[in-house]
This record gives structure tokens, sequence and C-alpha cells, in this order.
């Protein structure tokens, strides 16, 4: 009778030992997978970091923002060199900040703040060889950058590849809704 009484705790036991065990796997995958989920690096789901903002455009370009100026977020526009990886070229202007931007198929167009970036915060303290217009069409499948010194000439380029009515969102309630909701201003390829 004992041994008997013995053998069924140690079953007992036992069974209740591998499903704790079990258990404790699944808790320790779970937590792997929400900490290695925060490193991955998909071009267009991930907002930024705690020193970077961002917001996805159209593969490889997107907003990003590392610095804060007296009026909030200062965004650069830029092409990654590899969209896993962060990092890439800058649009090389003299201008602040993205003020507004926005998308048709293949195309971006957007526009600066009229402030200029301090002389301090520039490389050479000069604004020599920056860019000083304000409006940009990028075409992403020729890789194209164009500038435009005015609103009129810059709607009108815009106007001759299909584009009458632009729809131009501010970057900071743009990156508010990616970063909060996960919206884009369009639905990317899945990867």
């Amino acid at each position: 009778m004992r041994i008997t009484l013995l053998f069924c705790i140690s079953i007992v036991l036992m069974c209740g030992c591998s499903r704790i065990k079990s258990k404790y796997d699944t808790v320790k995958e779970r937590i792997k997978e929400e900490i290695n989920s925060t490193f991955r690096t998909d071009f267009y789901s991930d907002p930024g970091a705690w020193d970077y903002y961002r917001v996805p455009l159209i593969a490889p370009y997107e907003l990003c923002s590392t610095l804060w100026g007296d009026d909030g977020k200062v965004w650069d526009c830029i092409r990654r060199d590899n969209t896993d990886k962060f990092g890439g070229f800058t649009l090389a202007t003299a201008r602040r900040s993205v003020e507004s931007v926005g998308l048709h198929d293949s195309i971006i167009y957007l526009y600066y703040t009229e402030k200029l970036t301090p002389l301090k915060e520039m490389p050479s303290h000069k604004y020599d060889g920056w860019e000083m217009r304000r409006f940009v069409i990028i075409d992403v499948p020729t890789d194209s950058v164009e500038w435009h010194e005015t609103r009129e000439e810059w709607l009108t380029a815009l106007n001759k590849r299909g584009v009458s009515k632009p729809q131009l969102h501010h970057v900071d309630s743009l990156y508010d809704d990616f970063a909060n909701n996960r919206r884009l201003l369009f639905n990317p390829p899945k990867r």
C-alpha cells in the first residue's frame, strides 16, 4: 500500500513538474520574442527609438529626426543605403526641417520650412554648396531629386507628373499617426 501511494505521488509530481517546465519555457520564449522584436528593422514598421524618430515614405526614403529645435522636431529626408540598416544619404539642404510631405504612386513630394539651419549647426559654418530651395520632388524608381525655388514651379512640375491636387501632411502629425496607429500614407508591400 505504501509503495503504491509513493508511486502515485511521484507520478503526480513528475507530471506537475513537466507542466510547470512547459509553462516556464512558454513564458521564457515570449519574453525572448518581445526583447528581439525591439531590435528588428522592418523599414515600414519601425517608428524609431529613444534617440530618433522616423516616418517611412517609399523605400528607401524616410523622414528622420534626431534633433529638437526651438519649434519642435527637426526632420530630414534620408535615402537609406540599405533598408535593413539605419543611416544613409540626407538631402543636403540649408533649410531647417521638412515641414510637409505627400505621396503619389512612386513620387514623393515635400517642402522644407523657410527657416534656415543656424550656421553654428552647419558642418562648415557656411551655407556655401548647400541647397537653398525649399520644394522637392523625388521620383523613387529613377532615384532623381528635383528642387524648385517657388511653390508655383513645384506645383506645375507636380501637375506634369499627374499630381494635380497634392495632398500634403504635416510631418509631426504624420509621425504621431504612424507611431500611435502604425498608419502610413500608403499600404506598403509585404516583405
